[in-house]
């Protein structure tokens, strides 16, 4: 049985994602497909532009059999807990073994590499990234310096600083570094990513996420922008009837600026501890947001006066994010999912759905009465997922559609 996972936000699913659905299943021809999504929030430290269950649909539609959210509390925070939860997620299901992930430059032997050096961490590189750090170099800058100059009689340093900055690389490295430090039985499947950079904002037909999501920000005021060439050319056609749908129904889209007076409400009634519970907020960080507050009129003026080398700008977006969904350091103790939340199926999927619920030692949440399973610290995590979505609702465009409870109330999506 060839069970190949991938880990996702689709925010939202386009071509490329598309051209990576069809590629694995061409090439290794898998029994079954699992994702493992993002919720209504997403690790840049932004809300999905449109809600976990429109793009179950997409995903479902562009090929995927089963659709399994990553708790929020972990989707929302750094690229290292993003990964290994997400990973461990797909391992405890017991049923995937293959992981399949888009990358710039498909240099499987160089990620390992990596990974390892990471996860074993030996005494030299400690002592450069120690180094890199007291020179007052964000942590990932400093243990790129690090890597660099550890790996440079292996990796030229040019290639290795030019694989250092690729983002799907980056990721690539934390999903391979999971994978080691839990022994998952799991192989890496590296896809050469195809079309746009990760953060380019021209819409291209295979474009970045962030393209589309800013020709929306853009453009979403027009009645006929789901007509438009760009658009059309960017996206799947069922991509484009959900976001078409979503758009009448004045659903979404949702914007990280849309939150602006609740955080800033937020932000007002807390002290330097309150702050301070929070994952990110570490090194005097709760100083300067204290001291940017005073003096910023919206949310961007507030990641400006807060932001600098060291703490760069997707650091502060995931900790206003945090703060917006009460997303504590005690949150994030645990790295391994406590349940399964089952947001969709295909009719193949069903069948797989069966066999996970044979082999994992986890609860599935497949409907409203499965939320009674979850128990203990465990229904903490479980209670952000539903607080997401409740929040999330707060902000759609049309008052009508900000109903709360939708995790109890939402059945899985079927395709």
């Amino acid at each position: 049985m060839k069970i190949i996972g991938i880990i996702a936000e689709y925010n939202p699913f386009h071509n490329g994602h598309y051209y990576h659905l069809k590629k694995i299943k061409e090439e290794y021809k898998p029994d079954a497909v699992i994702i493992t999504m993002s919720g209504n929030f997403v690790q840049r430290g932004e809300p999905a532009i449109f809600d976990k269950w429109s793009r179950t649909e997409m995903a479902l539609k562009g090929g995927a059999d089963i659709v399994i959210e990553l708790p929020t509390v972990f989707a929302t925070s750094t690229a290292e807990v993003f990964a290994e939860a997400a990973v461990n997620l797909l391992g405890e299901i017991k049923i995937v073994n293959y992981l399949s992930f888009g990358v710039e430059e498909k240099r499987e032997k160089e990620l390992k590499k990596i990974a390892e050096i990471l996860i074993q961490e030996p005494e030299r590189f400690k002592e450069l990234l120690k180094i890199n750090l007291k020179k007052g170099l964000s942590f990932p800058s400093a243990r790129e310096a690090a890597l660099i100059e550890f790996l440079k009689k292996d990796i030229p340093e040019d290639e290795l600083s030019t694989l250092l900055k690729k983002p799907n690389f980056i990721l690539g490295i934390e999903y391979c570094k999971a994978l080691l430090k839990n022994k998952y039985p799991i192989e890496i499947l590296p896809v050469l990513r195809k079309g746009s950079d990760y953060h380019e904002t021209e819409l291209k037909p295979l474009p970045s996420a962030t393209a589309v999501r800013r020709f929306l920000k853009d453009n979403g005021s027009e009645e006929d922008v789901i007509n438009r060439k760009e658009l059309k050319d960017s996206l799947p056609y069922f991509t484009l009837e959900v976001i078409k749908r979503e758009l009448e129904m004045k659903k979404g889209p949702v914007f990280f600026e849309d939150f602006e007076e609740i955080i800033f409400a937020l932000l007002l009634k807390m002290s330097h501890d309150d702050l301070t519970s929070f994952f990110d907020v570490k090194e005097g960080l709760d100083k300067r947001i204290v001291k940017a507050l005073k003096k910023s009129k919206n949310l961007q003026e507030l990641i400006e006066n807060i932001k600098t080398k060291r703490f760069p700008e997707t650091r502060i977006r995931r900790i206003l994010i945090q703060i917006l969904l009460g997303i504590t350091k005690k949150d994030l103790n645990n790295r391994k999912p406590q349940y399964i939340r089952i947001l969709g199926c295909s009719k193949k999927g069903f069948a797989y759905l069966k066999e996970i619920e044979k082999k994992t030692d986890l609860p599935i949440i497949t409907k409203a009465k499965d939320f009674s399973k979850i128990k203990g610290e465990s229904r903490k995590i479980v209670e952000k997922d539903i607080l997401a979505s409740d929040i999330y609702s707060l902000v759609r465009p049309s008052k009508d559609q900000r109903i709360f409870g939708l995790d109890y109330y939402n059945k899985i999506i079927i395709s």
